[in-house]
């Protein structure tokens, strides 16, 4: 009789984990589609998919999704009549403010702001906290396809001997890390150091901003010739560079094809996009360090 009284305390144990574990939401799985990661998961209890995203000045949300869940997101908003530019486009913003939202069991806190005539929406990753001890801290693995939200003291653990970068943020709330570029571009080797924007919502490996004095020089004093890319019309709609070797936060690439694009209104030499993130890595937005979770490697 004790023997079958165990067995039922273990079998209980077992599921009530297994229960726990699974009201518990601090490891995001994510769907990659179109050159984007999203993610599923409640918002105050209402279940919405999400770009993950850093390059956008809050939680963007499309005035379809907000207009049917009101009441349940129990937001206080402001009318507004704002234009903003992300994603290459520029939107109309109605509603904005600054909220506290529960996304799954983590927690977001700060800017929120609807987008007019749009159903899609829009998390930044740098505001979301950790309910325990409120540390701002995400690790991502995109090989993985998921993201989860690390307390203090698990970042010491799984941080610990790993290479890292220092972490701040620009003038739009954008993550901004500063490190050394160095290219090989048609036999001319060149290199600079500057900030770069850690942009999740760029699906490429790295974009060079032709709007900065330090870029346009180094271009210019290794004579490198932009390759244009063009419509059917004959338009000119993108400009880059193909790189034989590329070195960027101690990583090594080769034959890398980098787009070079004025970003009006931006200070950094770039962005950094969602090819380049091929290492599980963590951004410690609370202590303003980014970690890369395995050693430098050749990438063909």
């Amino acid at each position: 009789m004790k023997k079958k009284w165990n067995l039922l305390i273990l079998m209980v144990s077992v599921l009530l984990s297994q229960y726990v574990a699974a009201q518990s939401q601090l490891v995001f799985k994510m769907t990659k589609e179109n050159g984007h990661f999203y993610l599923t998961a409640p918002i105050n209890g209402v279940e919405g998919k999400m770009m993950f995203e850093t390059g956008v000045p809050g939680f963007m949300i499309g005035d379809a999704f907000y207009n049917a869940n009101k009441e349940a997101l129990n937001m206080e908003l402001s009318e507004c009549h704002e234009r903003i530019r992300y994603l290459g486009g520029f939107h109309d913003i109605i509603f904005s403010g600054n909220a506290r939202l529960r996304i799954g069991d983590a927690i977001y806190v700060g800017p929120v702001k609807i987008v007019k005539n749009d159903a899609n929406l829009k998390l930044p990753i740098h505001l979301l906290k950790h309910p325990s001890d409120s540390s701002s801290i995400v690790m991502m693995d995109l090989k993985k396809s998921e993201f989860s939200m690390l307390s203090q003291a698990e970042l010491q653990e799984i941080a610990k001997g790993s290479p890292s970068f220092a972490l701040s943020f620009n003038q739009w709330n954008m993550p901004v890390i500063n490190t050394v570029l160095s290219m090989e571009v048609g036999g001319q080797r060149m290199s600079l150091e500057g900030n770069f924007i850690t942009d999740m919502g760029n699906a490429s490996l790295l974009f060079l901003n032709k709007s900065q004095e330090a870029v346009v020089g180094m271009l210019e004093a290794n004579n490198v010739k932009l390759q244009a890319a063009r419509n059917r019309s004959g338009k000119v709609v993108a400009e880059g560079l193909l790189a034989e070797k590329l070195a960027i936060c101690n990583r090594i690439y080769t034959g890398v094809s980098v787009g070079v694009n004025p970003f009006r209104g931006l200070r950094e030499c770039g962005f950094l996009g969602l090819k380049f993130f091929t290492m599980p890595t963590v951004f410690d937005f609370s202590g303003s360090r980014m970690y890369l979770l395995n050693e430098a490697k050749v990438v063909e």
